[in-house]
């Protein structure tokens, strides 16, 4: 029985051939050494104009309970709706928190940078407090329609007040906001867009209850 002949005693040219056709042929074959970049991003809603730090302890004190969210959402992954009833997960781009709370930060940074809200304070609990809390019901990119992609986001809200005189509903409302992102649909518009209807949803948040507490003070 003839032994195999090692490469080494092939001629150079003989050798290359041999290595571009395996390198050919692994290549055929699906091996690869691709490698995706994992991404991960964070919301903030800083599209609403900061309130003057001289007036920001005359606001309301409040916290912001954690949000609830789906289950179909509560991944670090973004999700991507491709059917009426369909979503996938992008395992390479991902929030740096869990969703739910990271955007319940991010509503409390936003709401006690506006002038009728502030942070109620650590060491007590203030006779007279505001607490907002509820459920992300939705929270994907849409992309059912690959020439109209858009941010999608949905919160059912609650804001109650507790003082002296016991406890009041102040609102109860879904927010929902669709933003499209255009031609540039990548990871970053994505968030970009996110970013936009989480401020959006701050700006009705205010509105709201500006109105409530006139109505209130009419009474």
């Amino acid at each position: 029985m003839n032994s195999l002949r090692p490469l080494t005693g092939l001629p150079l040219f003989v050798m290359i051939t041999c290595i571009l056709t395996a390198a050919a042929f692994l290549a055929g074959c699906g091996i690869k050494n691709d490698y995706t970049k994992k991404q991960m991003f964070r919301l903030d809603a800083g599209d609403n104009s900061p309130a003057d730090q001289s007036n920001r302890s005359t606001g309301a004190p409040l916290v912001v309970k954690r949000l609830d969210i789906s289950p179909e959402f509560n991944g670090a992954g973004f999700v991507y709706r491709v059917g009426e009833n369909r979503f996938t997960q992008d395992y390479y781009n991902t929030y740096m928190t869990p969703p739910a709370r990271m955007i319940s930060d991010v509503m409390l940074e936003a709401l006690v940078n506006s002038s009728q809200f502030a942070p109620a304070p650590n060491n007590r609990i203030p006779d007279d407090i505001f607490q907002l809390w509820g459920k992300i019901t939705a929270l994907y990119c849409d992309r059912r329609n690959a020439s109209h992609v858009s941010a999608v986001v949905t919160m059912a809200l609650n804001l109650d007040r507790l003082n002296k005189e016991g406890f009041t509903k102040v609102l109860s409302k879904t927010y929902s906001r669709q933003i499209p992102l255009g031609k540039n649909t990548s990871p970053q518009a994505y968030i970009q867009a996110l970013n936009r209807g989480l401020a959006e949803i701050v700006k009705d948040i205010l509105s709201d209850y500006q109105n409530v507490t006139i109505q209130a003070d009419n009474q």
